[in-house]
């Protein structure tokens, strides 16, 4: 699938989850799986019961001040969380375009502050194979390439 495909792909997803997130009428997790295809899906972790109860064994021994911070901790994000985080952000989802030949733009109103941040965001992104190169999440835009 060339890129352009790919990417109207991922405004369909964008849409549907804006189209969620504007009625507040979201649909359950194995409708959401339609959406994406294999490659996508294979970006989230899908831990198995014994690797999640092992994760939270390692949480649970790592000392508080660095368990956010502990790499051995880190994991993609889980599909059920990317969406549970869409549904309670504070923010309003407005579009997903194409703003020249190589670069798209997602834009949304954070309605407070904190709002819940852009990693669900970045992690629907990132599933398409599409790379992040900055953001404006409402404190101003930092470049990331």
């Amino acid at each position: 699938m060339e890129n352009r495909q790919i990417f109207d792909s991922l405004c369909r997803i964008f849409q549907e989850i804006k189209r969620d997130k504007d009625t507040n009428k979201w649909r359950n997790e194995e409708d959401w799986l339609a959406f994406f295809d294999e490659q996508a899906l294979s970006t989230f972790w899908w831990p198995t019961e014994e690797e999640q109860a092992e994760w939270l064994r390692n949480w649970e021994a790592t000392p508080v001040p660095q368990r956010w911070t502990e790499p051995s901790l880190e994991t993609p994000w889980d599909f059920e969380s990317m969406i549970d985080a869409f549904k309670n952000g504070e923010y309003e989802l407005i579009s997903c375009r194409m703003i020249s030949s190589d670069l798209a733009r997602i834009e949304f109103n954070p309605l407070a502050y904190p709002y819940g941040g852009t990693g669900c965001i970045q992690a629907l992104i990132e599933s398409f194979g599409f790379l992040i190169v900055g953001e404006d999440d409402g404190t101003g835009y930092i470049k990331f390439q």
